[in-house]
């Protein structure tokens, strides 16, 4: 072969091997009830409505201990829910901006509140319910796996991961300082509404 062909067999040789990587990298879980297209850091995974969001690494692996928990347990997965994924995104932000720790906001608004100001709100349905999970940690205790594994070990927060009637979640993963140390800050809003 001649050195002249060299950069053509090369660039072909990396073209299959990105649409190898891309053809892996899109998946179901064990239940089906999530796909997953891996891009980067960040996941594209399905929401309640049949549309799609990107949740990043943390979100997604939060996401995944939430339903492989709950599929043990014989509960029902949750699924994404854009809405409660902003406002998880948000409360997260705002920890993380205004260095509190807390369910309600700054202002003082609480869950409800803050939910419905996102359109996450429950005029007009029979049944609701909602619930919300929230911490921070650095270096390795900030990791998903640490975060939720303390919320397993505490009553109140294995409560809401483990509500039979939730069926939708948001989480929100930030990463930047809390009380001058960088880490991670997590919120996780649950709900249900029936009509």
């Amino acid at each position: 072969m001649t050195t002249k062909y060299l950069p053509a067999v090369f660039l072909a040789a990396v073209i299959v091997i990105v649409v190898a990587i891309g053809d892996s990298a899109s998946a179901q879980n064990a239940g089906g009830a999530v796909n997953v297209q891996k891009f980067g850091d960040n996941a594209t995974v399905q929401t309640c409505d049949n549309s799609t969001i990107e949740l990043n690494t943390d979100e997604k692996q939060m996401l995944d201990l939430h339903n492989q928990t709950r599929t043990d347990k014989g509960l029902p997965q949750l699924c994404v829910h854009a809405t409660l994924t902003e406002a998880a995104r948000a409360h997260s932000q705002e920890m993380l901006d205004k260095g509190y720790l807390s369910h309600d906001s700054s202002n003082g608004e609480n869950l409800q509140t803050r939910l419905g100001h996102f359109g996450y709100t429950f005029p007009g349905y029979s049944s609701w319910d909602y619930g919300e999970n929230i911490s921070w940690g650095s270096s390795y205790m900030g990791e998903p796996e640490n975060r939720f594994d303390a919320w397993m070990n505490s009553d109140d927060h294995k409560a809401n991961i483990l509500n039979k009637d939730y069926r939708e979640i948001g989480i929100g993963a930030r990463t930047g300082a809390y009380k001058n140390n960088s880490g991670n800050m997590y919120t996780v809003d649950f709900g249900t509404r029936q009509r």
